[in-house]
């Protein structure tokens, strides 16, 4: 007898895709940008919290030039810490080894989330759930570079796979809910875990949660995460009382502040807009499974709604504006986005699959005709361009990046060239293309964004503009104590020694404002400042 089944219950087509090909691919996707390069953006700070942790030996309170860094989880900075001890300088540069830290994290991140898939939605889910979260530009910076936020990756992982397994295995459950929500409170503060708790009980209004196994798992949770959540202001406490105040006062809650100033703001649209590009494909895939209803015959979509809208509502009053917030909705995404993956209707798999291979092929041939612009002056305008963004870049083509460059290439063009395309493969060819993107940029560009965003030629520059008398260590060079900018970055590039606040140098370093003069008694030696930054300089200053 004949029976007609709907798209969303027929069984899943089995997978042409064999598993080593996703570790092949995440594996790929991982190691692009960690290696080979200086500080950029905010790694001074970080860099020189791990420094002053492995001289200081304070394992709580992470310093940077002394004053506490209460913003950034002290697990962040134990493990990049032991990876810089580890690895540098004989297997890795210092910098990548602390960048290492960044990777462990986001492979638990994503380890969990997909174990999680596998679990919640069945047999080659799970993979379906990392390939949207590989997919996702708004993983790529803060899994790369050195970023305590890849803590919170991890943590928000943990609790998805503790989910997952709460209705089957309580001991198992409780562990990972319990160190989920604990890390996320000591890298995110304690709201947004609250959240999260909140969510573990309104999932007892559906009938797919009242076991009573998801019960046990609830209370083992907290059982675990209470006392762990409170080591953290404890060690606290008992290292230095004043620290822990300011702790309390102004940073408990993460992004909400503290007891003293707690504040909301309405930050929807700021979150709306950067939602679009952050989580794509992740937000047209779970629209796509909500479109298909019939949501209350299954367990996953009270998990996902659920976390969804309480921690949209959160992220929505966040008082700052800061995109890598929108990690803390980007797992449930990705789960309600594989779910029906297997059903996404083939016109659609199409065009997401068209629109994926336009994008990130004409990005590539873009990326390569950036480097024969940079190295080779060709084409002319596009060399013109480029010197234009990173004037300290001189041509110097490096035969490694060089050969990594050009295996991906063919990888992807085998990739775009399969027949029969479905959602799945739709997705593993568009986390394949961001792969491929990625790894150019990190390989045929490395260099020229190395010595755009590095501080590391802005020092170089002063060093060879300095008086004979400074470089050769005849005078002394000052810096404002309040200058913390210009302290971490020439006290990791410079080998000219600083002193702080001392006013009988002749020399002083300090950040000027575009329009600021120098102050009276002082000319200027020199001044400079990373490429496009123009709201500031660095400027070296002598005495009249």
């Amino acid at each position: 007898m004949l029976t007609y089944l709907p798209a969303d219950q027929r069984p899943s087509p089995s997978t042409q895709e064999p598993p080593w090909l996703l570790l092949l691919l995440v594996f790929a996707w991982l190691w692009p940008g960690v290696f080979s390069h200086g500080l950029w953006n905010n790694e001074p700070q970080l860099d020189a919290a791990i420094n002053e942790m492995l001289s200081s030996g304070n394992a709580w309170i992470p310093t940077v030039l002394g004053e506490p860094l209460l913003t950034v989880s002290p697990a962040y900075i134990w493990v990049a810490a032991a990876f810089r001890q580890l690895l540098s300088p004989h297997i890795a540069d210092s910098f990548a080894a602390a960048r290492l830290a960044s990777t462990l994290f986001t492979s638990i991140g994503l380890a969990s989330c997909g174990t999680a898939g596998f679990h919640l939605l069945g047999r080659h889910q799970g993979r379906s759930v990392v390939l949207i979260l590989v997919g996702s530009a708004g993983l790529l910076v803060n899994s790369h570079l050195l970023n305590g936020t890849s803590v919170q990756f991890a943590a928000l992982g943990l609790i998805t796979y503790g989910f997952a397994l709460a209705r089957s295995r309580v001991i198992a459950a409780s562990l990972l809910l319990g160190i989920g929500y604990a890390m996320l409170a000591w890298s995110a503060g304690y709201l947004v875990p609250l959240v999260l708790i909140l969510t573990a009980v309104t999932l007892l209004s559906s009938r797919h949660w009242q076991t009573k196994r998801y019960y046990l798992s609830l209370v083992g949770a907290l059982l675990t995460a209470l006392p762990i959540m409170l080591v953290y202001p404890i060690a606290l406490y008992k290292s230095d009382a004043a620290v822990f105040e300011t702790w309390r006062l102004h940073h408990a809650f993460g992004s909400f502040g503290g007891t003293a100033d707690f504040r909301l703001q309405w930050s929807a649209g700021y979150y709306l807009k950067n939602l679009l590009w952050f989580a794509f494909p992740a937000w047209p895939l779970a629209a796509w499974t909500l479109s298909r209803g019939k949501l209350e015959q299954e367990p996953w979509a009270a998990l996902t709604l659920a976390w969804l809208v309480q921690m949209g509502l959160l992220l929505v009053l966040v008082p700052q504006t800061f995109q890598d917030n929108l990690l803390w909705i980007l797992p449930p995404l990705a789960l309600l986005g594989a779910a029906r993956l297997d059903s996404l209707r083939r016109g659609a798999g199409a065009f997401l699959n068209w629109f994926g291979i336009m994008a990130f092929s004409l990005t590539a041939i873009f990326l390569w005709l950036g480097f024969f612009a940079i190295n080779f002056g060709w084409p002319a305008k596009l060399a013109a361009r480029a010197a234009f963004f990173s004037p300290f870049y001189h041509p110097d083509i490096d035969p490694i990046p060089m050969a990594v460059a050009t295996l991906f290439t063919p990888m992807w063009l085998v990739a775009i060239t399969r027949k029969r395309i479905r959602g799945r493969q739709a997705v593993t060819n568009w986390a394949a293309g961001m792969t491929l993107v990625w790894a150019l940029l990190m390989t045929l560009f490395l260099d020229w964004l190395d010595d755009a965003k590095s501080y590391q030629p802005v020092v170089q520059q002063m060093q060879a503009a300095a008086p004979a008398n400074l470089s050769q260590g005849n005078a002394c060079l000052s810096v404002a104590a309040d200058q913390r900018d210009v302290r971490l970055i020439w006290g990791r590039y410079s080998t000219l020694p600083l002193q702080i606040d001392n006013p009988t140098c002749p020399y002083r370093l300090t950040l000027l404002h575009t329009n600021d003069a120098p102050p009276p008694g002082w000319q200027t030696v020199w001044q400079g400042n990373r490429p496009r930054s123009k709201d500031n300089r660095f400027a070296l200053l002598a005495k009249h």
